[in-house]
């Protein structure tokens, strides 16, 4: 800074109007003697070439004493024009005086005194015009340390001091007015307006205008009396060269750059808490501003930025704005880059794993495929079982899982149950399982439908519990009941029927079925057979000793019977030839005894045992295909019929016996009372204890057994105990489930234990109700997920990119308050991060970017903070950028000043120019109530505050 004044010469005038505007009288005065040395040394030269009537010598000797001259001013004029203290231009002009006195002397000398270092005057010529040059030189060469104003050894000479400045030769007079001797030129005057209490400074008209408004004349009053202060000491800050100004505050330090008219082109935007944290900004933009790259983020960008130790990248919109980040940080700036490249590849291909309640993930193993079920956590809920072949059966084997998810039954290990299931050959079928997991019991064969395993299982529950349990050696007639009526069966141990009561037959009571036993086990020990493949004529004798007839088609019914009694048998015979006109070629039969007659019907063979009466005592359980087979079963009834005993069937039995297909195990079966086996044992005893008592032990829990129904999948928990802490204390369980198929073998495993049943439950739940919607998966290279995560104000949502084994990749820098706003921002990084560029600067850059109503442009850092911003906003981007571009050719020659007290600003504004007082905070006191078109107005106008203002009396309102 240097204090100015008015001009006082033909020379300052000349320099202020068409050099510049002087800031000293030693600037003026050396530019006219740098001016007058080159006029002096181009004398010189013309002197010595141009033949001017004299002679030579005198020639020579005036061109060398005017060109000798003219180098000292040449260099004095050059040194008055640095920033010299006082005493230093005292000393640059004696050094000159010195030279051009051994000038002076030269001519006097030459040619006839000198010879050069033989005679004390051409000696004394050498040292006086060498030495003063060298003196001149000197003071220009210590400047930074010890010439200069603002030198390194000496305190700065303040502008106070500086009384050679330009206007010295009217110091006498301003002297004069500072101390009141002269005639008052100027007046502050307070007065209120629309908003308070307003001051001006008034010479001859309002120059100057005070920036604030107070609420009362008394504080207008006090502002003024603090405004006359920094009046008195203010200087003026003569910025010719671009410049970034510090001003510090109370608690706060903020800076400005201004270019060489003063304009203000960009300031810090914020405060900063201490100075040192205010000058890194400045210089960082001093010192890498002018190379500093213009980041272009229309469609987004990537961004590596660190310290040299530690680099990190981050994904930004085209605000600037942190849509995502990296979670680790690398070594250099290569790897940084290099998992950009990795990222912005992944990203384009990773689905999003939309998992809002479970999901299932296909992965590629070493060993094949498999697939996991991951919950809105990403916590592995469960596991495939088996590794699939090839992707497709891994998928093939998830589409079945999530079908099957949506009605599947929930089967506990520790409890009993049935299980009703279809087998993939067809039909189903049901088995009975205890609570050790173990199938005990299963149908004996398949049934059409769910329904019809389910009546099966139901006609089990009824009769377990009261079931008995029996080894049976030889054959029995079983006596049960039909409804309302008795029948009976003859059964062998292996549960062949061999003989059943007569379908026609209804027995009233056990008893009477227990009569016709009786009788059937008597006559067989006489019977007859016979054997017919057509209808037949049976003549026969009554109990009453009367003679009937019937005829009996070869299905063995009654076609027609003689409908009455004959007194003897020619009469019956003689009836009976009536009817066999209408079939002739039925047999006649005559029985006189019980008979078992074989016939054939439909081309199956059945047989019937009749007495000598014609009643049908018994008949054949089934049919048979062949004469022969026929006939071997009614020798197993001849066989085993007289000693069979008779046992009445009105509870279930359990049956004990040794299987035909392993001889040496014991096996059981449950009969029903009407004589269908309804359940076999699914494994083999040693011993015939050894299968009674698991009979028995059936009998116990399979009335109260649950039913499930197995579509395809079922999810069955298990538990086991685990040591508990403490040698005391009880073993504790843990629960976990599997889904298994219909032949419980298992398709996926729970990874989770659980300390109870509820608890596993729950998760099984997860899997029930969602599992059919579920998303499905692949991450490969990686894959998006939408995360709840805990935030102050509760519950929010984040992206994260991750790979295969959930290492995260990146990041969403923001939480939102929905899911569904988590997605759309995630839908954006999508969008822009398979096109997004890489942002190359290593500390700082340069961006243009919309505020509020224009452009600017703004210097940030690596951090994103923004460290200065345009004053100006622009009505295009191209505006700031070429805004930005003159910044930048200034920064090169900016220098770096810190405001330490008040101070006058000359600044232009739309080519006019203003001036101003600013504080040492930087915030501006007063300003110029008028623009002036030429910077030189715009400072006279000033001086007038400047020299009356420290004095200038108050006027305040009548």
């Amino acid at each position: 800074m240097a204090m100015g004044s008015q001009p006082d010469s033909v020379f300052y005038g000349l320099y202020d109007a068409y050099v510049g505007e002087a800031r000293t009288k030693p600037e003026v005065y050396g530019y006219w003697v740098l001016v007058c040395g080159l006029l002096a040394v181009l004398a010189g030269i013309g002197i010595f070439l141009v033949d001017l009537g004299v002679s030579t010598v005198s020639l020579d000797n005036w061109a060398i004493g005017v060109g000798a001259s003219g180098g000292v001013g040449l260099l004095l004029g050059s040194v008055l024009q640095l920033p010299l203290r006082r005493r230093a231009v005292s000393v640059a002009v004696a050094g000159g005086v010195c030279s051009l006195f051994a000038v002076l002397v030269f001519v006097q000398v030459y040619p006839e005194g000198w010879d050069l270092g033989r005679t004390v005057e051409s000696l004394a010529v050498v040292v006086g015009y060498v030495g003063g040059l060298s003196l001149v030189a000197a003071v220009a060469a210590l400047v930074p340390v010890l010439t200069g104003r603002r030198s390194l050894l000496l305190p700065e000479e303040s502008v106070e001091k500086l009384a050679w400045t330009a206007g010295d030769d009217e110091a006498e007079n301003v002297s004069a007015v500072l101390h009141g001797e002269a005639v008052r030129d100027g007046v502050f005057a307070v007065f209120p307006d629309d908003n308070g209490w307003r001051w001006w400074f008034v010479e001859q008209t309002a120059v100057a205008d005070g920036r604030r408004t107070f609420e009362t004349q008394a504080d207008a009053e006090s502002a003024l009396d603090a405004v006359t202060e920094t009046v008195d000491g203010a200087g003026l800050m003569e910025v010719t060269h671009p410049a970034i100004r510090l001003y510090r505050g109370d608690d706060e330090v903020r800076w400005t750059m201004v270019d060489g008219d003063g304009v203000v082109l960009a300031d810090s935007d914020d405060t900063y808490p201490d100075r040192d944290r205010a000058e890194t900004a400045a210089n960082l933009l001093k010192e890498h501003g002018p190379g500093a790259p213009l980041l272009d983020v229309d469609d987004g960008a990537f961004e590596v930025y660190g310290d040299g130790s530690a680099w990190q990248w981050r994904l930004v919109d085209e605000d600037r704005g942190v849509l995502g980040e990296g979670t680790d940080a690398y070594d250099d700036r290569q790897a940084a880059e290099a998992a950009v490249v990795s990222v912005r590849e992944a990203v384009q291909s990773a689905p999003v794993m939309g998992v809002e309640h479970v999901g299932f993930e296909l992965r590629e193993r070493d060993d094949g495929w498999d697939w996991r079920l991951v919950d809105a956590a990403d916590t592995t809920v469960a596991r495939a079982a088996d590794t699939y072949d090839s992707r497709a059966a891994a998928t093939d084997a998830v589409g079945r899982v999530a079908e099957g998810a949506i009605d599947v039954p929930f089967i506990t290990a520790t409890a009993p149950g049935y299980e009703v299931f279809e087998a993939e050959s067809g039909g189903w079928h049901w088995r009975l399982v205890d609570d050790s997991d173990q199938v005990v019991a299963r149908g004996e064969r398949a049934v059409p439908s769910e329904e019809s395993g389910r009546s099966v299982v139901g006609r089990v529950k009824d009769i377990a519990t009261d079931a008995t349990v029996r080894v049976l050696d030889d054959a029995e007639f079983e006596l049960f009941s039909e409804g309302d009526a008795w029948a009976w069966r003859l059964v062998t141990e292996d549960r062949r029927t061999i003989a059943r009561s007569p379908p026609s037959a209804t027995y009233e009571s056990e008893a009477a079925a227990e009569a016709a036993v009786d009788r059937v086990s008597d006559e067989i020990e006489r019977v007859d057979r016979t054997t017919f493949e057509r209808a037949a004529f049976h003549l026969f004798e009554a109990e009453d000793r009367g003679w009937n007839w019937r005829l009996v088609d070869a299905d063995g019914r009654v076609v027609s019977d003689s409908g009455q009694e004959h007194a003897s048998r020619e009469d019956a015979a003689s009836a009976m030839s009536t009817m066999k006109e209408h079939a002739p070629e039925a047999d006649l039969v005559e029985i006189d005894s019980t008979t078992l007659e074989c016939y054939e019907a439909d081309e199956e063979w059945h047989w019937r045992l009749v007495d000598a009466a014609g009643e049908t005592l018994a008949t054949s359980p089934g049919r048979y295909d062949s004469h022969e087979r026929a006939h071997e079963a009614m020798d197993a009834l001849e066989l085993l019929a007289r000693d069979a005993d008779a046992r009445t069937m009105d509870a279930g039995l359990f049956q004990v016996y040794v299987s035909d297909a392993e001889p040496r195990q014991w096996h059981w079966r449950l009969v029903h009372p009407d004589g269908a086996v309804v359940a076999t044992s699914v494994a083999g005893y040693p011993t015939r204890e050894g299968a009674s008592e698991a009979a028995e032990s059936v009998a116990e829990f399979a009335a109260d057994a649950t039913v499930h129904t197995i579509s395809d999948l079922a999810v069955r928990f298990a538990v086991e105990a685990v040591d508990a802490d403490g040698d005391d204390a009880e073993p504790a369980e843990r629960w976990h489930w599997e889904l298994v198929d219909r032949d419980r073998e298992p398709v996926a495993v729970g990874t989770e234990r659980f300390p109870s049943r509820d608890a596993v439950a729950a998760t099984a739940r997860l899997f029930r109700d969602h599992a059919g919607a579920a998303s499905v998966f692949e991450v490969d290279p990686a894959a998006f997920r939408i995360e709840s995560v805990e935030d102050g104000d509760g519950s929010a949502w984040c992206w994260r990119l991750v790979d295969p084994d959930r290492t995260t990749l990146a990041v969403g820098s923001q939480v939102h308050g929905t899911r569904d706003d988590a997605r759309s921002e995630l839908d954006r990084v999508r969008e822009l991060a398979g096109g997004a560029g890489l942002l190359d600067f290593a500390r700082a850059a340069f961006e243009v970017v919309m505020r509020d109503r224009g452009w600017v442009w703004q210097f940030v850092d690596t951090d994103d903070t923004v460290l200065g911003v345009s004053t100006q906003q622009f009505d295009s981007r191209p505006a700031a950028e070429r805004a930005l571009s003159a910044v930048r050719d200034q920064l090169t020659s900016a220098s770096l000043i810190e405001v330490e007290s008040p101070a006058f600003e000359l600044h232009s504004e739309g080519g006019d120019w203003r001036w101003r007082l600013v504080d040492a905070d930087g915030s501006t006191i007063a300003e110029s109530m008028r623009q002036y078109p030429t910077r030189r107005e715009a400072r006279e106008a000033l001086e007038g505050l400047r020299t009356f203002g420290a004095d200038a009396p108050t006027e305040l309102p009548a």
